[in-house]
Order: C-alpha cells, then structure tokens, then sequence
C-alpha cells in the first residue's frame, strides 16, 4: 500500500469509528453542565423568584394570626366664636379681652388587637393561592435548568463538531501539499507542465484559507461556550476530538412529566382558588376586635385623660349587589376553563414535541448512514484516482477533484453527525431525561 493510501485510511477510519444512534458518556460535558447552571443569571432569578413565592406563602398565613396595632393623636381645638382679642390701644377696653372660653387640647394613646374568625374562606384560599404560586415558581425554575442544559449541550456539540472539521480541513491541506510536492517532482523530471503545478499550489493555498476559516468560527463557538459557562472568552476549553456516536446503544426512554405540564397544573389549581376567593368576598365576615385607649377628653367629656377598653365584634353580610356578584363569579369561570383547555393544549402540544423529535432523530440517522457511506466511496474514489495519476493514464486536475470530493463527503458526514446528535439532545428534552446528571 501507498503512502498515500496509508493516510487516506488512517482519515476515514476516524470518521467511521462512531455511529448513529447516541453519544458516549462525554468526560467533559456533564460538568459543563453544572458550570452553566451555577453561572447562568436566568437560574439565579428564577431561584430568587422561587424564594419570592415562599415569602409571600408565610405572608399569606399570617394573615390568619392576630394583628396588634398602635396610634396616638392630637388635637388643638379652637372654637372661632370664642376667642381672645388683639392687644391693641385702638381697640379701648376690649383690647386683650377674652370672649368666652378659649382653646382646648384633644389627645390619646390607642392599641388595637383584631383576630379574623371568618372571612367566607378568603384567607385559607390565599394561603392555598399562594402554595400553588410557589409550587409554579419552582416549576418555572425546571424550565429555565432544562433550557439552560439544552443551550450548553448544543453549544458544546457545535464546538466538538467545529473541532472535528479543524482536523478534517488539516488533513485535507496536508494531502493537497502532500500531492503538490509528488506534481513537482514530475515537474522537475519532465512528465508533468509547470502549469500542473501552479493549479495544485492554488488549490493549497485554498485549503490553507479553509483552515484559516475553521479555525475562527472554532474560536467563535468556543467564546459563546465560554460565556454560557462563566469563564474568560479566550479561554482554551478542552472538548472532544469529534461526536462518536455508538452503535450498541437503542434508547428506551419513559416519557417523564415534564415541569411545562405541572406548570400548567398549577395554573389550574391556582385559578380554583381564585375562584373561591371571588365567591368568599359574597359571604359573611366576622371578626373580633379589641381597644384599649388613654385618651382626653375622657368619661362624659372630662378634661383629664382616662383609660379605657372595648371589647366587640363586627358581623357583615352582604345582601343585594346589583347583580354584580353574578357577573363577577361567571368572569372567573369562563378564566378557569380557559385554564382548563390551556392543560389540555399543553399535553398535545408536548406529545407533539416527542413525535416530531423521535421522527427528527430517527431521519438523521438515516442521513448520518448515507454520509458515512458517501465517505467511502469518495475514499474508494481517491484511492483509484491516486493509482491512475500513477500510471499516467489522467491527469492531476482529476486527483485534486478527487480530493475536493472526500473533503465535502467527509465535511456532510461531520454536520450529519452533528445533527443526530442535536437531535438526540432534542429528543432527550422532550422526554424530560435532559439533566445534569
């Protein structure tokens, strides 16, 4: 065997290692994972929304406690008709006179304690609300993880993959140069026209831009990669050489509930209690409540302060409304069936996300299949174009298509790759085993 066939088989026994169904456990990925989720800014507000939602449930079980409240005030009471005169000379002897009783201060010191006894169920279902809010928070902050882990992943596999065509492009340089140097051998001996060699070295030097080119948008996915995980963007990450993806492996993935679906649960329960809150405003409210003043004027308007205490209830019915009660309760129906029919749209729509990620992943394994057979045969192609430069029998404008050939089968067959492995990712999220584990 030829050097050259050496090389070539060395080139695609790389890409054909791996095959179509999944990727191996990653070394570096799952702890990408975690970099992403401990740095993202979206993770921490939803976190911080989920503390929310808990502070505003213990707000709303408070309500159902005893509330003590102090005041104080005063007043300067001055009737307009009982004054005091200037002092003036122009005024003769009512000048400083007082016309009846003059001003009088008002004042007091006042504490209330008022203990709800029944609010028609108004405070247990804000209570409830409230639970569910926060159960929906946590929901929301799955979501924001599952979204985050799905970024990380498609950015990682774009880099591996960017990676991967780095090498190819390499090697194709190296075999263009490999080739140019054979084409000026024939040239100094003779066989071949120096035109022969300056159509290959033009071919080089595009092969050479092509590295250039994978090489940058390297460094492109790898800085995106960078930010997504709180690192330096011109830090050198390590990735995986290339997306390996095993023959052995046929998922059997149980569909999991995924958080958009409790989500939507939640949504339901907390319009229930919504519901309730509107009906319980409609009922009867009766509380407890007691006062202890100091306060002046005291007991039949004497001028000193005196203490008291009240001690009482307050009972409100409400009895006729306009109608309003009607129409009010029916607007909060029509909102929980809308609630309802947004469940039920959420479950169809995720089933649809299975069944269209399922067919989506199946198909690429079909393409990936076709590539990697498209490789070999421009291998094949390569190899016999070599042999024929060989014996003389075409010229080298054949072999450099020949190469040109297995660049691009070998470039189709890295994207294929790429896209089952996307949509593997996909479909992993759609079935809700997308984690950091």
């Amino acid at each position: 065997m030829t050097l050259f066939k050496q090389i070539m088989s060395a080139i695609v026994l790389v890409f054909l290692l791996g095959d179509v169904y999944a990727q191996a456990n990653d070394p570096y990925l799952g702890e990408y994972r975690k970099d992403a989720l401990a740095h993202e800014q979206y993770v921490k507000i939803a976190e911080n929304k989920v503390e929310i939602r808990h502070k505003n449930y213990k707000a709303a079980a408070a309500d159902l406690l005893p509330k003590i409240s102090a005041s104080a005030d005063y007043w300067y009471i001055q009737n307009p008709l009982l004054m005091t005169l200037p002092d003036d000379n122009r005024l003769g002897e009512l000048s400083g006179m007082s016309l009846g009783q003059g001003a009088n201060n008002q004042y007091g010191l006042y504490t209330t304690l008022t203990q709800p006894i029944y609010r028609g169920g108004m405070l247990k279902e804000k209570q409830k609300r409230a639970e569910v809010r926060e159960r929906m928070s946590y929901d929301e902050l799955q979501i924001t993880k599952q979204d985050i882990v799905l970024a990380t992943d498609l950015q990682y596999w774009q880099s591996v993959a960017q990676k991967e065509l780095v090498y190819a492009m390499y090697n194709y340089r190296d075999d263009l140069t490999r080739i140019s140097n054979l084409v000026a051998h024939k040239v100094e001996v003779g066989t071949l026209n120096k035109s022969d060699y300056l159509m290959t070295e033009v071919r080089v030097n595009r092969a050479e831009l092509a590295v250039i080119q994978a090489e940058n948008d390297l460094k492109i996915y790898s800085m995106s990669l960078n930010r997504l995980l709180g690192k330096e963007f011109e830090e050198a990450l390590p990735l995986s050489d290339s997306i390996v993806l095993e023959t052995f492996f046929v998922p059997t993935l149980d569909q999991k509930v995924r958080p958009e679906y409790t989500l939507a649960e939640h949504k339901l329960k907390s319009s229930i209690h919504e519901l309730n809150m509107v009906k319980s405003t409609y009922k009867m409210q009766l509380s407890g409540v007691a006062t202890g003043s100091y306060s002046s004027p005291g007991y039949d308007f004497t001028p000193g302060a005196l203490p008291n205490i009240q001690l009482g209830m307050t009972l409100s019915i409400p009895i006729y409304q306009g109608r309003k009660k009607h129409q009010i309760i029916g607007a909060q129906q029509i909102r929980l069936q809308n609630r309802e029919l947004e469940l039920e749209r959420t479950q169809e729509i995720l089933n649809l996300e299975i069944a269209q990620k399922k067919v989506a992943w199946q198909n690429s394994i079909k393409e990936t299949d076709l590539a990697k057979t498209s490789v070999d045969k421009a291998k094949e192609n390569a190899l016999a174009m070599e042999e024929r430069f060989d014996e003389g029998m075409i010229d080298i404008l054949e072999v450099i298509d020949s190469q040109l050939y297995l660049e691009q089968a070998v470039i189709e067959f890295i994207q294929s790759k790429l896209k089952t492995q996307v949509q593997w990712t996909h479909y992993l999220r759609a079935m809700g085993h997308l984690s950091i584990n």
